[in-house]
């Protein structure tokens, strides 16, 4: 075949088209061969794939426990560990054992006994002492004051009445300043003498200016003298002692002594008079009883339940029970620590609990010897509160990477980065903003933050193509967040960031 050869000035201008062409060179699924210059690929978006990295780098890392690494021009950290940071160049960053930075820093607190559940942090007093913090913060207060002491018996079957349970008042969310603050944890009421004389009042509990009342006495019991007495006021009423013989039934005290709103307690039951035995101690929950009838005496009344010391309910303040006339029966105090009533053959009561508010059980007279009372048992204060978001300063933050070395000096930025809101909602690139540097942080380009939805609960924000070639020029990257009107109402969690160039 004849070969025909084609000079350029044969062809004149717009004469071989793209539609002359048997393959169409400009759809690129006809090309099968060769490269595409780099230069070609400016206008392909890719900051879609560079979010998805950025977001499949925060998983890799989390499932990997990585807390820093570094990629090919990027950085990746979601803050399983400090080592990503600049602690020298950042400003009241904390970094959060559940993996987050924020401006919120826990104060120190200290005082009694401290444990954990769930989410809380209790400092639990059984004996005074001092709670101390240096940050002002919310709490949860229980104050149980000592139980009340039982009263004695005279020999020949006179009948003790069961002391009153402490006062207990359960007190949530209660501002504590930022101070020392002093712990009274009430005593227990005294054994009631075994002539004429009831059991003695529990101290009160307090925390500051909070407080609770001790519970009152159980009354003197006897069979044989005019010399029978009644149960004393408290936070719970003492039980009455039995009476003498044809004399009238004996009052409990009364209860609730501080006048608070719900009731720190409950009156004592009266006595019953003759040949039946003493009243109970009232509890932080239900009031003393009188005797039923012929020779019974009386259960403590019922204290009361709360849980927050372990996260099980717990009972505070049972009322003492009240001693029966000439029986061999004990009866019980009231649950939260009252002590049970003697009985012939174990004369003297049990006392109160200690550390439950309890009110001693009152004795019985008999055997041919006077019986002293029971004494109560001590009190108990308890402090709870939210061990991440109680007694915690908020400052606003500057939270600033260590530098990592680009392999050319980079002329843009990107961004992407997750966060929770702690409290309040944060306003992006007012409250959040998120900065870049190429030379080590001594010029910052502000980067404009948008949303992308969540991921696993947390916001994304990226930024991409963020111009940093007016800075110095450099290869030491940095990234800068800064969170700003931080306060106990406003607080803004880092999650996880990625910083990249080009």
């Amino acid at each position: 075949m004849a070969r025909t050869t084609i000079r350029t000035e044969d062809i004149t201008a717009s004469e071989v088209t793209t539609a002359k062409m048997a393959v169409d060179p400009t759809n690129a699924s006809n090309l099968s061969s060769g490269s595409v210059p780099t230069a070609q690929l400016g206008n392909v978006d890719t900051t879609g794939l560079e979010t998805d990295i950025a977001l499949l780098g925060f998983k890799v890392a989390a499932n990997g426990s990585l807390a820093a690494y570094n990629l090919h021009d990027q950085t990746v950290d979601d803050f399983q560990d400090a080592s990503g940071i600049d602690a020298s160049a950042s400003t009241n960053e904390t970094r959060n054992s559940a993996d987050y930075y924020s401006g919120g820093t826990t104060g120190t607190v200290t005082g009694g006994t401290i444990t954990t559940h769930g989410v809380y942090k209790v400092h639990t007093f059984t004996g005074s002492g001092t709670f101390t913090t240096n940050v002002a913060g919310t709490a949860d207060i229980l104050l149980v004051a000592g139980g009340g002491g039982s009263g004695g018996a005279h020999a020949g079957g006179g009948a003790g009445g069961g002391g009153g349970g402490g006062g207990v008042r359960a007190l949530s969310s209660q501002s504590i300043s930022a101070a020392g603050h002093t712990v009274t944890v009430g005593a227990a009421g005294v054994a009631g003498t075994t002539f004429g004389a009831a059991g003695g009042t529990g101290g009160s509990s307090s925390l500051a200016s909070l407080s609770s009342s001790g519970g009152g006495g159980g009354g003197y019991g006897t069979n044989d003298t005019g010399t029978s007495i009644a149960g004393t006021n408290g936070a719970s009423g003492g039980g009455g002692g039995y009476g003498t013989s044809g004399g009238p039934s004996l009052a409990g005290g009364t209860g609730n002594s501080g006048g608070y709103s719900p009731v720190e307690g409950y009156a004592g039951g009266a006595s019953g008079g003759v040949n039946t035995g003493a009243g109970s101690g009232g509890g932080a929950a239900a009031v003393g009883v009188a005797p039923a009838g012929a020779s019974l005496g009386t259960v403590g009344g019922a204290g009361a339940g709360n849980d927050w010391r372990t996260g099980s309910t717990q009972y505070y303040g049972g009322g003492g029970g009240g001693a029966g006339f000439n029986t061999g029966t004990s009866f019980a105090g009231g649950t939260g620590g009252g002590g049970a009533s003697g009985a012939i053959g174990g004369y003297v009561g049990t006392a109160g609990t200690v550390n439950t508010g309890g009110g001693g059980g009152g004795s019985h007279g008999g055997g041919g010897d006077h019986r002293t009372g029971a004494a109560g048992g001590t009190g108990i204060v308890v402090v709870r509160y939210n061990a991440t978001t109680a007694f915690v300063s908020y400052s606003d933050m500057t939270l600033i990477s260590n530098a990592t070395t680009a392999q050319a000096t980079p002329t843009t930025g990107d961004v992407v980065m997750t966060y929770t809101n702690g409290a309040g909602t944060a306003t992006i690139n007012t409250d959040l903003k998120a900065w870049i540097s190429r030379d080590n942080g001594s010029t910052y380009t502000q980067a404009t933050l948008t949303s992308q939805g969540t991921t696993g609960g947390h916001t994304i924000l990226t930024a991409h193509n963020v111009d940093i070639s007016s800075q110095p020029s450099g290869t030491s990257m940095r990234y800068k967040i800064t969170t700003h009107n931080q306060s106990a109402s406003k607080e803004t969690r880092i999650q996880a960031v990625s910083l990249g160039w080009s």
